[in-house]
């Protein structure tokens, strides 16, 4: 599908469903930051690979670099620019498992005679996986005891945290924030991108009629 306005896109808004919205311009297409640099496209795709064995398929550019403005419900319309952050979606299911059987391995002995601030941190790591998501180089590792148990997580934290931080390497993206969300399923990256493209739609509606 061709890049809308954003006055095109309030109106596919209200007038088709979230769903096909998600599919057509969050998920598919050619990203609006490498469209006259496709190879930075690949470049990004091959180096996630390389370092986090993450395959083209499971990875899709969404935001303002993949359709041309925020849809954000906090800052639509703004402009993708030179500066903009580049958000990725990876979907896989094996690293996410990993998380969540780690964190249960440690929470579970300890369920009953937690702490603050390790009863605040699970509460964090359980409101992510439920909703599906997690983005694995922020999760905190300083406020927890046992950190042996968990030593899978901060590995992969780490491996997150310096395959995106690494590809300021690259001519492509220097100066560039690149960051990456990791989800279980593409349908539950789905859900949360149809939400958020729900809460928008609320949020203009709210703005029209004030």
């Amino acid at each position: 599908m061709p890049y809308p306005t954003a006055a095109e896109f309030r109106d596919l808004l209200r007038t088709r469903p979230l769903e096909e919205l998600v599919q057509g311009y969050i998920f598919q297409g050619e990203p609006f930051a490498f469209r006259s640099e496709r190879r930075a496209l690949e470049v990004l795709y091959r180096h996630l690979h390389q370092e986090l064995n993450l395959e083209p398929d499971q990875l899709t550019i969404v935001g303002s670099a993949k359709i041309g403005f925020s849809v954000s419900p906090e800052s639509f319309p703004r402009r993708f620019s030179p500066t903009s952050d580049i958000d990725v979606v990876a979907v896989n299911e094996a690293l996410y498992d990993e998380i969540w059987c780690t964190i249960l391995k440690w929470h579970y002995p300890r369920r009953r005679r937690l702490l603050d601030p390790e009863r605040t941190w699970a509460r964090y790591r359980k409101d992510e996986l439920y909703w599906g998501w997690i983005a694995p180089d922020r999760i905190r590792f300083d406020v927890v005891t046992l950190p042996e148990i968990l030593r899978p997580i901060h590995r992969l934290s780490a491996r997150w945290f310096n395959a995106f931080r690494s590809l300021s390497r690259y001519h492509h993206f220097a100066g560039r924030h690149i960051s990456g969300r990791l989800y279980r399923t593409w349908e539950h990256a789905r859900l949360y991108h149809v939400d958020s493209l729900r809460q928008l739609a609320e949020s203009l509606h709210a703005q029209a009629g004030a």
